[in-house]
């Protein structure tokens, strides 16, 4: 499967997808929670903001006060993030909890994608989101722009994936757009691509996943 060519009338097609199934009035609402409770070194601001994402994209974090505990100490230890590199880093140390439970055991958990959909909204929008539909179109779309072999495989941090986007962003030629936009470009393409598979072998996400993976792959 060839991934469609980024022109801006694709690009613009997508994001209007996005628009139709009420993404951006989401995002704008969800932007003015972060800006209400705006302050990290408290840490009933924290929790409500976490709460709520972990809700609404249901990111599956079952315990959800390690996250709030993380990003709170993270915060009080620390000057506000206000650069992207700061932002970066700021990911990075809130993505790995870890916690024990009454009986004694530990537990940890990488969750670099909720940390990512926490500082996208944190940034006001500065830093992508990392997630698996996002990272399948971009390997896919620098495997074949370079005609390299492509892997999907988890990037080890934010960090990376950034450093992933910003090689895509220029590979392809997409400089002139905000990193929001071509987020959210990414992020529906993916969406669209997976239902659509979904649909056509009516197998269910993962299934999905690994499918349009094998799909572009082939196309290389």
């Amino acid at each position: 499967m060839k991934l469609k060519n980024p022109t801006k009338e694709f690009i613009d097609e997508i994001l209007k997808q996005y628009s139709v199934e009420d993404g951006y009035e989401l995002d704008k609402n969800l932007l003015k929670l972060f800006k209400t409770f705006n302050d990290d070194k408290n840490k009933f601001n924290v929790l409500i903001k976490v709460a709520s994402l972990n809700k609404i994209y249901s990111t599956a974090i079952v315990n959800i006060n390690p996250v709030v505990d993380q990003i709170n100490k993270t915060s009080i230890s620390e000057s506000n993030p206000k650069t992207i590199t700061e932002y970066i880093t700021f990911v990075d140390k809130i993505a790995k909890v870890n916690w024990t439970n009454g009986k004694g055991k530990c537990f940890e958990r990488n969750n670099l994608s909720f940390s990512t959909k926490y500082v996208h909204f944190l940034s006001d929008f500065e830093t992508p989101i990392y997630d698996s539909y996002i990272w399948i179109i971009i390997n896919g779309y620098l495997g074949q722009k370079n005609n390299e072999k492509i892997s999907f495989e988890n990037p080890n941090n934010f960090k990376e994936f950034y450093a992933t986007f910003e090689k895509f962003k220029t590979d392809l030629g997409l400089e002139s757009y905000s990193n929001y936009d071509i987020d959210k470009f990414l992020w529906q393409y993916g969406k669209k691509l997976i239902q659509e598979i979904e649909n056509e072998m009516l197998i269910d996400l993962e299934q999905a996943k690994s499918e349009l993976k094998k799909r572009i792959k082939a196309s290389c």
